[in-house]
């Protein structure tokens, strides 16, 4: 009998690796039976607008309002703090990963989803020029963040967004970070060391791990800490 070298497939198809369709499924049973909705899903790295497809498909009926950031010109320089691990992330590079025009994911995103353009909004520009314009006022009537999908690829991307989803974060909120296992697992680079650091030094927000999903993903529950804490 010739020896199979392919890896088995039945661990995906029972299940034994969450991909993010089904961790949506289950985060939307979460909102319901907490009672948090409707609220926003918030999304840093949007290259082609999948994974916000895939969001709205599977939050539908929970959600308020979409907010998608990007520079839509792939990734940016390499600060020092990225430069230090860029060995072991060769593929993370600038420029890399430019997906689709601002304005043809936003078509592509409103019309695989056919919801209503006004329920989606997208920011172009590198997260540490465009976030700290965003106006968080408008915010105020979209209910709480019920998931934020972090998909930046380096330290200081994913850093620059914690601190910017900081103040937004209720009991509940949802943090994926999709690129949490790169750098071959090592803590001391890219967007785990971003989440090690945030965490650490935050006083006011910290995160219950949930689970890993799509291999590269980890999930975590955020939660906002007593002042006694």
């Amino acid at each position: 009998m010739k020896e199979s070298i392919e890896p088995s497939i039945y661990g995906l198809v029972d299940g034994d690796l969450l991909g993010r369709t089904n961790l949506l499924r289950w985060i939307r049973e979460f909102v319901r039976g907490s009672q948090m909705g409707p609220g926003y899903y918030m999304e840093f790295g949007v290259l082609n607008g999948e994974s916000m497809v895939d969001a709205y498909r599977q939050l539908r009926g929970c959600l308020s309002h979409l907010y998608g950031f990007d520079s839509f010109a792939g990734l940016p320089e390499l600060d020092a703090s990225d430069q230090r691990g860029a060995a072991l992330m060769p593929s993370f590079y600038a420029g890399n990963f430019k997906g689709m025009r601002k304005d043809l994911v936003f078509e592509s995103v409103v019309n695989a989803c056919r919801m209503p353009r006004e329920r989606l909004t997208l920011v172009e520009g590198i997260f540490s020029n465009s976030l700290p314009l965003f106006d968080k006022t408008q915010l105020v009537h979209q209910g709480v963040p019920l998931c934020i999908n972090i998909d930046c690829d380096l330290y200081s991307s994913t850093l620059d967004v914690l601190g910017f989803i900081e103040d937004l974060i209720v009991d509940g909120t949802w943090i994926l970070l999709d690129d949490f296992w790169t750098y071959r697992g090592n803590p001391n680079f890219g967007p785990q060391k971003a989440f090690i650091d945030w965490l650490r030094d935050n006083p006011r927000v910290g995160a219950t791990p949930y689970g890993n999903y799509r291999g590269f993903g980890r999930a975590f529950i955020a939660y906002r800490k007593m002042e006694t804490d």
